[in-house]
């Protein structure tokens, strides 16, 4: 469409009513309104906007810090919602609230649903912090128990949120799920994220039953789920945070191609039961506790989850104390995935021998194409509690420093030299090291894979943000180890 500039218009003026609203639509509600300043033919143009999107910035008691803000946030909400065209439907309803009234709460996202809502996210913050407090019970500090608060402090869901028909994608932070016990299909939800949700295992399950068309789920922090079955011929993919009350994971469904986990080692190898293995191209695994020195027998679930996975094309491990820590257990699970292109490892480079796992994860790896290696700080020697975790900067920064050095030889033992990996050969074109600090190990591992990696293309390295002032340092040496001189080395 041509402009008339003649008579004062513009080219992104001159776009259709539905055109503006639809980009008015990938801004937050209070920025959109603001154009109704720009002219005349701006006025009415965000109260079309399908998207109702607004973040309560407060952060603590409301009724004490109500003063600094021009308008409380309860009529920003209202406002968005009641001066809209009533002909304009509402697509999507995103709110991040502080300490709401339950009756507001609930009016809005009646009003939202009345008005076609396909997606529903609503987080909670309340005043009594129960969002700040840790649900996981591994971790270097002494941390509050599992149930982050009682059930009877978070908001309940409304009814009406479980029977809303045009409700396709729905994310609960912070809630209690009152699912009716009669409650009719939810038939046209495809993406469900439950976040910090105290649900009882039966709520949960009710839920879960009843949402047909399910082809997204995450679970993150649920500490009331212990059965988790999922029956959805459409699930592609399916997450599960730090749900350590769950004993066993059941996904009936033939077409899964993502999975994540991080949590415990699961107390079974039955822990996780999938329909259709080969299908899964993609697996995410973190483990919260240390597993240096469990036997096989302890991480088989993980192995076998692993192994059965044939198609897999991409892995991800963050294992503890160490990256690749375990590696004879994982080894062998390896072999099995001819497809696998990419290979992410995450976890604490503390020794040789640490370097040496890596290297036995890699020579399992005969088709791997791409690399990714985020090495971390060791957790810190003393546990402390949770309320103290604010100390922890400090001593980050002197963990940071320890170890760094850009001054000597770098030694690599030779039966790393001798490993023969045929990826290095012919397949690995690229490496991406991220949270580079140069320590002593992290070298080791760094030299050890330009030095081997003969069809290397790219070396890509982020460095760890203290470590700034040593980045031409440490890009000469990282050059200077090279196998080939047309291997390019990155930094960001």
């Amino acid at each position: 469409m041509v402009a008339t500039h003649g008579h004062g218009g513009d080219r992104l003026s001159a776009l259709p009513d539905a055109t503006l609203a639809r980009v008015l639509s990938y801004l937050p509600t209070d920025e959109a309104a603001r154009t109704s300043v720009l002219s005349r033919r701006w006025r009415d143009i965000h109260a079309t906007v399908p998207v109702v999107h607004l973040v309560d910035t407060m952060m603590g008691d409301r009724d004490r810090g109500v003063r600094d803000k021009p308008i409380c946030f309860e009529h920003r909400v209202n406002g968005a919602l009641l001066c809209r065209d009533p002909s304009a439907p509402i697509r999507a309803f995103r709110l991040d609230v502080l300490n709401p009234t339950t009756t507001l709460l609930d009016q809005w996202l009646i009003i939202s649903l009345d008005a076609g809502a396909e997606e529903v996210d609503v987080k909670l913050r309340y005043w009594h912090d129960s969002s700040g407090r840790s649900t996981c019970p591994f971790g270097p500090y002494e941390l509050p128990p599992e149930d982050f608060g009682d059930d009877q402090r978070l908001f309940k869901t409304p009814p009406h949120l479980f029977s809303a028909r045009a409700l396709r994608r729905l994310r609960l932070t912070n809630w209690t799920p009152d699912v009716p016990r009669d409650m009719s299909p939810l038939a046209s939800l495809e993406t469900l994220v439950l976040k910090r949700v105290m649900a009882p295992d039966d709520a949960l399950r009710r839920l879960l039953s009843n949402c047909p068309g399910l082809a997204d789920l995450t679970l993150e922090r649920c500490p009331g789920a212990k059965e988790v079955t999922v029956a959805s011929a459409h699930l592609r993919s399916f997450a599960m945070v730090c749900c350590h009350g769950v004993t066993r994971v059941v996904l009936q469904t033939p077409c899964l191609r993502s999975l994540r986990y991080k949590g415990s080692l699961p107390p079974d190898v039955s822990f996780f039961s999938v329909q259709n293995n080969a299908a899964i191209a993609s697996v995410t695994i973190d483990i919260c506790e240390d597993i240096d020195g469990e036997r096989e027998t302890q991480v088989a679930a993980i192995t076998r989850l692993i192994r059965q996975c044939t198609n897999l094309t991409f892995l991800h491990l963050t294992l503890r104390p160490e990256m690749a820590c375990c590696s004879s257990q994982f080894t062998s699970a390896l072999r099995g995935l001819p497809l696998l292109r990419h290979l992410e490892l995450k976890g604490c480079v503390r020794g040789e021998y640490t370097v040496g796992a890596v290297a036995a994860l890699l020579r399992s790896t005969r088709n791997l194409e791409v690399l990714s290696l985020f090495p971390l700080l060791p957790d810190p020697p003393e546990k402390k509690p949770y309320y103290l975790a604010g100390l922890d900067s400090e001593l980050e920064e002197d963990r940071d420093d320890e170890g760094s050095n850009y001054s000597g030889d770098v030694y690599v033992p030779k039966r790393l030299w001798k490993a023969d990996i045929k990826c290095f050969k012919h397949r690995l074109r690229r490496i991406n090291l991220v949270g580079y600090r140069g320590r002593q190990f992290e070298k080791v591992l760094a030299k050890f894979l330009l030095s081997k990696a003969a069809a290397l293309e790219k070396f890509s390295v982020s460095i760890a943000p203290r470590q700034g002032p040593h980045k031409h340092e440490m890009a000469r040496e990282l050059e200077s180890w090279r196998f080939s001189r047309r291997t390019r080395v990155t930094y960001e």
